[in-house]
């Protein structure tokens, strides 16, 4: 059987991605990765083989932005509806889908998994007649990414694919849909009628290690990793956030990292705490399973995989869905969530101190963790595709 896995030119979306793949080469499938040529780099650090398709309008709509000392809250939510509107079901979408329908013709597939937020291999699968399944590599899907905002835009594109119209978006999970999480932390993604729930796995690069500089660490305080993820720390309105985390995080008593981003991590810890140690990048699941505390914008990949480690947070959101995952930890007691906007080092300190202080903040991490591990494991996940696929080609 051949897999194309689609994406978008996102790290945190493209690592969920390659643990199902690497689960299927296990069982002698073939696969590839489809995505914008710019993220090549990305997909050959995982050993996986890639493919071209589409183009990487993500950028384009960010940069704008990426020097501004501060964004105003409206600005920011002005960028999310066009997120939602003209970016993920636009024209990257349709160009997607036909460079994934190119593939499809010459060298065939049984079945494209897609990240939840790239509907181009949706739109190819559909195209083709073969099975398509969605992973769930962002939270609360069904509310950020609402049905009736996507089914125009997508309509027009099937009407240029030769596809009947879908005005509700049913067929967008028409398959399956992989949530990785326990069914109870969503309730409204769980009523998507092909939802099934697997057990998250973490992967690493090859050749991934902690730093040497952890070392030293003083193994009689808890530690507390930090980091805005990906997106955020391109922005420079991210620098005061980051400096008052790593500020707040030198009055708490902890042996702290925070990752800052390409270049930032000379500048951010010039001035930093002794007990915090500043890096660029660190590699992420590994910390996890060694830290006592994240600190996070709340993107869902950062909080699927603490809670894999069974790690409470303190939740920072500013983009895109962190808002939506934020409160559901919040609501869970799994965080403490902060307002961006109102940050200073001492509301940090005092919102570290109180996770770290109050047990019953890990030992709702710990029961997530459990509901986790008594999921299906991602060979139950290819089995399903795999059914699927010749379910379709019937």
């Amino acid at each position: 059987m051949r897999i194309l896995f689609t994406t978008l030119p996102v790290e945190t979306h493209l690592r969920p991605l390659v643990a199902v793949a690497e689960t299927a080469l296990a069982r002698g499938h073939d696969v590839a990765v489809c995505a914008p040529e710019s993220f090549r780099d990305e997909v050959d650090h995982y050993g996986l083989p890639f493919l071209p398709a589409g183009k990487d309008w993500i950028t384009g709509m960010l940069a704008p932005l990426f020097d501004s000392e501060r964004i105003p809250p409206e600005q920011v939510d002005a960028l999310m509806r066009r997120l939602v509107s003209e970016g993920l079901p636009g024209d990257g979408a349709l160009a997607t889908a036909r460079d994934v329908l190119g593939h499809i013709r010459e060298g065939g597939a049984d079945a494209v998994v897609r990240e939840a937020y790239d509907m181009g291999g949706y739109l190819a699968a559909e195209a083709a007649g073969i099975a398509h399944a969605s992973v769930g590599v962002v939270g609360r899907v069904t509310e950020f990414l609402a049905p009736d905002r996507l089914a125009q835009p997508l309509d027009e594109h099937r009407a240029q694919l030769g596809l009947p119209p879908d005005p509700r978006a049913e067929r967008l999970y028409a398959h399956l849909h992989a949530h990785l999480m326990p069914p109870g932390y969503d309730p409204a993604e769980t009523a998507i009628p092909t939802l099934r729930c697997y057990r998250h796995r973490t992967v690493d690069r090859p050749g991934d290690r902690l730093p040497p500089l952890l070392g030293g660490l003083d193994h009689s305080l808890p530690l507390v990793y930090a980091s805005l993820g990906t997106v955020a720390p391109l922005f420079r309105a991210a620098d005061t956030r980051l400096r008052s985390i790593v500020d707040g995080l030198g009055e708490v008593a902890c042996e702290a990292v925070v990752a800052v981003g390409r270049g930032r991590a000379q500048d951010l810890g010039r001035s930093a705490p002794p007990n915090v140690r500043v890096v660029d990048f660190v590699a992420q699941p590994l910390l996890l399973d060694t830290a006592d505390l994240l600190v996070t914008h709340a993107g869902f990949t950062s909080v699927r995989e603490a809670l894999r480690a069974g790690l409470p947070m303190v939740a920072i959101p500013w983009i895109a869905e962190n808002h939506l995952v934020a409160t559901r930890c919040e609501e869970l007691g799994l965080a403490r969530r902060l307002d961006w906007e109102h940050l200073d080092a001492g509301r940090v300190a005092d919102a570290c101190r109180e996770v770290l202080g109050d047990p019953s903040f890990r030992a709702r991490a710990r029961g997530v963790q459990r509901d986790m591990l008594a999921l299906p494991s991602l060979d139950t996940l290819v089995t399903d595709i795999e059914e699927l696929a010749a379910g379709a080609a019937r």
